[in-house]
């Protein structure tokens, strides 16, 4: 419907939420983080525009690509857009403006409503926008004005000498500015959940540093390759090279397993925020985020998770922690992340008992880890430590651009 009438834009309005309730000197700087990361994006997706300005509670990207706006609308920090036209800030400018945009749209009979809000000091309300704008195209469509649940709505918005005029806003996906938070590093399973946990700690602001424990022999080669495609996507959506860091981890697994069968999984979860803790510290990280959901599996019970907590030194973040599966699928699909996670899965770690413990004792624990050459694994983990620069995958540019998929 909006496609049609607004194919002629010159600029892309951009709406932000809880960066307006920030102080001077924070807005500042959180504003001109969201312009270069719109700037990124679009440079990323090869959009053109001209420039990006920043107003009072609002940014305006000068592009006469309608497509520019699914891309605004997935950088984090963005609550909303509309592809606009700039007109003068008068009536008659205004009716002549909206006269063009929504005739088009008026057929059958359809109904219309004018939104009208202003900023700044004029001759006229946001009232009386409305009237003029509204009688004009009653009496040039004789379409029938309905203020409630009409088929079509006009919004404009005046600010200082321009006026903005659109037909569409377009969610988008909230939070915080990419990098106006600190670092965290982020376990990843190549399931489906911790990309996820990942995204979401991204929404937030903060820069992300994907760690993965490789756990071959237990497990096949395929989870190594996931993490790199799934880290491929997170790249997208930081609009920036991430830094995977691979660890061996099947050396303490078969340690864990020999030892103690069915705490397996809650050792090894443990030796894995142990190292992770060790990371942080060394990439000035502050904290560590992970995908679990408490009761989802077995070492995910409230007890386990608390015993594995002791582990680490710095904070664990688990913003799954209260959706059921359902609903971290849906988060996933929505990013881009659940078809690299499904694929080829080899299925359950084989180092997992047929019964594992839901209820594991921090003193047993500790004493079974006495038993155990723990310095020397952690230290021999710790040092299998590969990097690996990991660059956005350009056949991903769905993420952002979804006019663009494949």
């Amino acid at each position: 419907m909006t496609k049609t009438a607004m194919q002629k834009i010159d600029s892309i309005l951009v709406r932000y939420g809880e960066i307006g309730i920030k102080s001077d000197r924070v807005r500042s700087r959180y504003e001109s983080t969201l312009v270069k990361n719109i700037e990124k994006a679009l440079s990323f997706c090869e959009i053109p525009f001209d420039s990006v300005i920043r107003d009072f509670g609002r940014i305006f990207v000068q592009t006469q690509e309608v497509a520019a706006a699914q891309t605004i609308a997935r950088v984090f920090g963005v609550v909303s857009v509309s592809p606009v036209q700039t007109n003068a800030a008068t009536l008659e400018a205004m009716k002549d403006a909206a006269l063009r945009i929504i005739s088009p749209l008026l057929t059958h009979g359809k109904s219309f409503a004018i939104r009208a809000r202003r900023t700044g000091t004029h001759d006229y309300s946001s009232k009386d926008i409305g009237v003029v704008v509204g009688e004009a195209i009653e009496q040039a469509t004789g379409a029938p004005v309905r203020l409630t649940k009409p088929d079509v709505e006009l919004f404009i918005e005046v600010r200082a000498e321009r006026a903005y005029i659109y037909t569409e806003v377009i969610d988008g996906v909230g939070g915080l500015p990419l990098g106006t938070q600190g670092k965290i590093i982020a376990l990843l399973s190549g399931g489906i959940d911790s990309p996820v946990a990942a995204w979401l700690m991204m929404k937030r602001g903060c820069t992300i540093i994907p760690l993965f424990f490789d756990c071959v022999p237990f497990t096949g080669d395929g989870g190594r390759e996931r993490a790199l495609s799934i880290v491929k996507a997170l790249a997208v959506w930081a609009g920036r090279p991430l830094d995977l860091g691979i660890v061996h981890h099947g050396a303490n697994l078969e340690q864990f397993k020999s030892l103690a069968p069915r705490t397996t999984c809650v050792l090894c979860k443990r030796m894995m925020y142990r190292i992770a803790a060790l990371v942080a510290k060394e990439e000035h990280a502050q904290g560590i985020v992970t995908g679990e959901s408490i009761g989802q599996v077995a070492s995910q019970t409230t007890k386990n998770l608390l015993a594995i907590d002791q582990a680490a030194d710095v904070p664990v973040y688990r913003p799954l922690a209260c959706l059921d599966k359902t609903e971290s699928i849906k988060k996933a699909r929505r990013i881009g992340t659940y078809h690299l996670s499904t694929a080829d899965h080899p299925g359950v770690c084989e180092a997992t008992h047929r019964h594992p413990t839901t209820n594991a004792d921090l003193f047993d624990l500790k004493a079974l880890e006495k038993e155990l050459p723990l310095n020397e694994l952690t230290a021999a983990a710790s040092n299998s430590l590969v990097w690996h620069r990991i660059y956005p995958e350009k056949s991903y540019r769905w993420v952002l651009c979804p006019e663009r998929s494949q």
